[in-house]
């Protein structure tokens, strides 16, 4: 009892509860990584057919079939068992439904129940479903074990492997596979870091800034990127945020990846 009715030990006691707060985990790649909007939200109900465009601020959440462009200053979501097709400009957009058409962002997740088809150009982008076409994800590139990716072109700074991935990825800085990840395809990295079980079928380059930016431009229509170190203004355009803003997510290079010999080129 005199522990708690004491009044010169209760800074000890309040001290010692705040060293053993637990640490909040980080979240897992594909596991809800975008928060689903919760205030100044549109909602488009799933008894609904639409065909319209769509201007405006906050975040829409879509449930039904909707075709269209939409531009909106927050996030899009897409619910499990929705269906959409046209343009995307916000600054977030979260998959759980199917989706056909382009996305421009600065940050993308394709949920496990997600799937999509066509292009993505954004600043970091996370794939826990089945994508298919074309990623250009300026800072980094996330596939879980539950990701089932067959891209034209997958391009980012930094790209990490859990699910499959068949066709050509590029990765300026570091190619990530951990050991349930596998990649079948054409890889150019600068660097490249795998775990024992990790699977990668095709040829390797050791990436060129020249070279492949300007291949790059030709897989995405109007991509008018010119160096995988610039960040690309006409996305912050397009949303209205400044391109400053989008370095939040940009990390310092691994002092431990393992380079590839430049004279592996071809």
């Amino acid at each position: 009892m005199g522990f708690f009715s004491s009044k010169k030990e209760e800074p000890v006691q309040r001290a010692q509860i705040k060293e053993e707060a637990p640490a909040v985990a980080e979240p897992k790649i594909g596991k809800d990584i975008l928060k689903t909007p919760t205030t100044n939200v549109s909602l488009l109900k799933n008894t609904l057919k639409v065909k319209a465009n769509i201007e405006g601020g906050g975040s829409l959440i879509i449930g039904g079939e909707f075709e269209g462009d939409v531009s909106v200053d927050d996030t899009v979501f897409i619910e499990k068992g929705a269906r959409y097709s046209g343009t995307i400009n916000a600054k977030n957009v979260k998959i759980s439904g199917y989706f056909s058409g382009v996305i421009y962002s600065t940050a993308v997740e394709v949920t496990q129940s997600g799937v999509f088809e066509g292009n993505i150009k954004t600043n970091k982008t996370f794939l826990g479903g089945k994508v298919s076409g074309i990623i250009r994800s300026i800072d980094s590139i996330e596939i879980s074990s539950s990701g089932e990716v067959d891209t034209q072109e997958c391009k980012s700074k930094r790209i990490k492997v859990e699910g499959t991935v068949k066709g050509r990825v590029i990765a300026s800085e570091l190619l990530e596979v951990t050991n349930s990840g596998s990649i079948n395809g054409e890889i150019i990295t600068k660097g490249i870091r795998t775990e024992q079980g990790g699977s990668i079928i095709g040829n390797i380059q050791t990436y060129d800034v020249n070279l492949h930016d300007k291949d790059s431009n030709k897989q995405f229509a109007q991509d008018e990127v010119t160096s995988a170190d610039e960040l690309d203004p006409d996305i912050a355009d397009l949303i209205k945020i400044k391109p400053d803003d989008m370095k939040k997510y940009a990390k310092k290079e691994d002092k431990s990846i393992k380079r590839i010999p430049t004279d592996k080129k071809g």
